[in-house]
C-alpha cells in the first residue's frame, strides 16, 4: 500500500508502546494485578522531547525551533517529538535484549530491526540477533501470512507504514518477557510471538530509541489481537493521550477489564472490509460523513462530489484503494485528504482573519497567522467530524493550532490519499475499541488524570 503523507513527519510525536508491562495485569491506580483479567501497557514519555516545546497555561504547545511540514520527504528541523517508551525483552539466553517499540494500530505486525541490516538505523540496544536466540524460529514459508510470491524456505515480510517507512526480512516465531513494573524482573514470557525480523529498512525514523513497531491492527498476527483471543478476554483496548506538558507522568493503554466503563462515550462503526492487499495492513477505518469549522459545515465547491462521497474509502480503476478514514494514535497530526483540505483551509482562513490575525508566510507550514492575542485564541475554531451514528469528535483549538514564536499555525495536513486522525488530535480524549462490538468508542476527557509519576 503506497500512501503519500509523507509530511505526517511533522512533529513526530511517536507514540511508543511499552512492552514492559504489555502482557502484565494492572490496577489503574497502583500497578497490582487486577482479578478481572484486564492489564494496563504503561505508556513513558520520553523525556528529550521537552528541549524543543513546552505548553502554556492555555493548553497550546510552543515550539522554539520550526518543524518542515509540507514537504514529501521533509527534514525536522526541532523537536522530537512526544514519545512514550517502554521496553520488553526479546529472545533467551545470551541473545535476550530489551527493545522499544512504536505503537502503530494500523499494522498487525510487530517488527524490529534483526541482524543481519543492510543500512541499520540507530537504536538503544543492538539489533535482535535471531541465530543466538534458543528460542527463536523461523514461520514456514507455506504460511498465509508470508509475502507472495515465496521465495526459498524463508517466510518473508513487506510492510509500508504510512508516513513511508519500510521494513522487510522474514516472519519468525519468539518468546517475549513482560516486566514487573518496567523492572528487571520478568513477570510473564510468552512463547511463539510471531514478529518480522527486518533485515532491510528505509525511512524509519527512529529518534535513536525505537528498534520497531508494534503491531496493533485488528486481525493476527497482531499481538494485541492474539492474546486477547487465546485468552478469552472481551477483545476491547483503551487509551487516554495526556499532552506533553507533564514529560515526569505516565499514562496507559489498558486492555479487557481493565477498560473504564463506556455508558457516556459516543461510538461509530468499524468497517471491516479489506481495503487493500497488503496481509498486515489492518486499520480501524470508521466512516466520516462531513467536516465543519467553527460549527459551520464544510461545503465542496460547486461540481464537487458530497463531502461524504470525497472521504469514502474507494478503488480506482488503476486497481489502488483511496480515501477513507482511519484512527491511528502512531501518526504524529491529523491528515486529510486534499480536496476536503482545501475547503477546510478556506473555512480557517475566513474565520482567523476575521479575528485581526493577518496571514503569514513560515517555511515549511502551509498556514500560519501573526499576531495571537490572548483575546483572539478565545475565539480560534473548533473542526468537527460527524461520524455514523451521529457521533461527533470536536477537536479543540488546542489540538489544531501550534505556536511558533509568536505565529500560530495550523497543525492538519493534506495527504494525497488518505484521512488520518492523528494523536495529537486525540489529546484529552478516551478512546475504546471494541473489536468485538466492531466499534470504536470516545468521549472529552482530562487524561492526566490518568496518569501517574515515575521515575
Amino acid at each position: 500500500m503506497e500512501l503519500d503523507t509523507h509530511a505526517l513527519a511533522f512533529l513526530p510525536l511517536v507514540l511508543v508502546a511499552s512492552l514492559a508491562t504489555f502482557l502484565q495485569p494492572a490496577a489503574a491506580n497502583d500497578g497490582t494485578p487486577r482479578p478481572g483479567g484486564g492489564f494496563s501497557l504503561r505508556l513513558v514519555p520520553y523525556g528529550g522531547w521537552n528541549s524543543t516545546m513546552h505548553v502554556d497555561g492555555g493548553g497550546f504547545l510552543h515550539l522554539n525551533e520550526q518543524a518542515a511540514t509540507t514537504a514529501l520527504r521533509p527534514h525536522v528541523h526541532g523537536p522530537r517529538g512526544l514519545t512514550y517508551s517502554v521496553a520488553t525483552t526479546v529472545g533467551t539466553g545470551s541473545g535476550r535484549r530489551t527493545y522499544d517499540l512504536v505503537l502503530d494500530t494500523v499494522s498487525s505486525l510487530t517488527w524490529m530491526q534483526c541482524m543481519p541490516i543492510a543500512h541499520p538505523f540507530p537504536q538503544i540496544s543492538p539489533p535482535f540477533k535471531p541465530e543466538i536466540s534458543s528460542s527463536f524460529r523461523r514461520v514456514s514459508h507455506r504460511s498465509d501470512l508470508c509475502h507472495k510470491p515465496y521465495r526459498g524456505t524463508d517466510c518473508e515480510f513487506r510492510v509500508n507504514r504510512l508516513n513511508g517507512a519500510h521494513a522487510s526480512g522474514v516472519l519468525g516465531n519468539e518468546t517475549f518477557a513482560f516486566a514487573n513494573d518496567g523492572g528487571a524482573a520478568a513477570a510473564a514470557e510468552v512463547r511463539g510471538v510471531v514478529f518480522g525480523c527486518a533485515h532491510t529498512t528505509t525511512g524509519f525514523l527512529s529518534h535513536g530509541v525505537l528498534a520497531g513497531v508494534l503491531g496493533l491492527g485488528k486481525q493476527t498476527p497482531s499481538l494485541i489481537w492474539t492474546r486477547l483471543h487465546q485468552h478469552g478476554q472481551d477483545g476491547r483496548f483503551s487509551y487516554c493521550l495526556f499532552g506533553p506538558g507533564r514529560p515526569d507522568r505516565q499514562g496507559f493503554l489498558r486492555f479487557g477489564a481493565d477498560v473504564s466503563a463506556t455508558g457516556h462515550m459516543k461510538s461509530t462503526k468499524i468497517l471491516f472490509m479489506r481495503f487493500t492487499t497488503d496481509p498486515h495492513f489492518s486499520g480501524y477505518f470508521v466512516s466520516v460523513l462531513g467536516v465543519s469549522v467553527a460549527d459551520k459545515a464544510l461545503v465542496p465547491p460547486p461540481g464537487q462530489r458530497q463531502m461524504s462521497v470525497l472521504l469514502r474509502r474507494h478503488r480506482s480503476h488503476d486497481g489502488r484503494w483511496y480515501g477513507g478514514c482511519l484512527i491511528n494514535p502512531g501518526t504524529s497530526t491529523t491528515a486529510i485528504t486534499q480536496p476536503v483540505y482545501h475547503v477546510l483551509e478556506h473555512a480557517v482562513v475566513e474565520h482567523v482573519t476575521r479575528l485581526g490575525l493577518p496571514l503569514v508566510k513560515r517555511d515549511g507550514y502551509r498556514l500560519c497567522f501573526s499576531g495571537a492575542t490572548q483575546a483572539a485564541l478565545e475565539y480560534l475554531p473548533t473542526v468537527t467530524l460527524r461520524f455514523e451514528e451521529g457521533a461527533e469528535l470536536v477537536i479543540r483549538p488546542q489540538q489544531l493550532f501550534v505556536f511558533v514564536q509568536h505565529d500560530i499555525c495550523l497543525t492538519v495536513v493534506p495527504s494525497k490519499d488518505i484521512t488520518i486522525i492523528g494523536a495529537m488530535q486525540q489529546v484529552d480524549t478516551r478512546f475504546v475499541y471494541d473489536i468485538a462490538a466492531g466499534k470504536i468508542q470516545f468521549a472529552p476527557e482530562k487524561c492526566s488524570d490518568d496518569t501517574r509519576g515515575h521515575n
